[in-house]
């Protein structure tokens, strides 16, 4: 392997240039480069935990990408930039006020985890979940909207979202909910659900801690 082939392989890594050392350009036998690579792969994974990007109504949500179509069509989960080890939610305070998550979602282009930036990406991803720790700490969301495709929201997705003073809710079932997604939330904030909703989500796990459900 020459230098040219070397410099290549490294071009292929820049976007994870705060993890990488690219100490494997010293390297000239093509063992050591590939052990190299193989060593390095999980640090460029770990960096960036989503595919792709997209400003809503004022506020920058990421995606990842969890179904690519056949029977359940292609579907994403809401969830933040950085990755599990590094408690990537930690210093994460970008949404703020209203924050109304879509019913589906197309990437202007698709950028992030195992995406080529030269790609476009025109597939209407439909949003079924919101990731664990999500929007964990961000203390600036005033008001919610959870779409009607919404399936479910993970462990502590808006833990500590102290601001929120209202909830509407467009699924008509609720999602399935951890006791602890909505930790530290003033569980007597008013929640609107769809009409003939309102004995479903009064008895779901997690739903049934509000006691201002309503239906609209």
């Amino acid at each position: 392997m020459n230098d040219n082939e070397l410099n290549s392989i490294a071009a292929l890594f820049q976007k994870c240039k705060d993890t990488i050392f690219f100490t494997i350009l010293r390297y000239r036998g093509m063992k050591k480069v590939i052990l190299s690579l193989l060593a390095l792969l999980p640090l460029c994974m770990a960096a960036q935990d989503y595919d792709f990007a997209k400003k809503i109504g004022g506020n920058t949500l990421y995606f990842y990408i969890t179904s690519t179509g056949g029977k359940k069509g292609a579907t994403v989960e809401v969830t933040y930039p950085g990755n599990d080890e590094e408690k990537p939610w930690k210093g994460y305070r970008e949404p703020s006020g209203q924050l109304a998550i879509p019913e589906t979602v197309t990437p202007d282009r698709s950028r992030g985890r195992n995406a080529d930036p030269e790609d476009d990406d025109t597939t209407i991803y439909t949003v079924t979940s919101i990731r664990y720790n999500a929007f964990a700490g961000c203390d600036r969301i005033t008001r919610l909207t959870l779409p009607s495709t919404l399936k479910e929201i993970g462990e502590g997705a808006f833990a500590g979202c102290k601001k929120i003073d209202y909830i509407v809710s467009q699924a008509p079932n609720p999602p399935k909910l951890d006791e602890s997604s909505f930790d530290k939330v003033n569980l007597d904030i008013p929640m609107r659900v769809p009409a003939g909703s309102y004995e479903l989500y009064h008895q779901a796990v997690g739903w049934r801690q509000f006691s201002e459900i309503t239906e609209y």
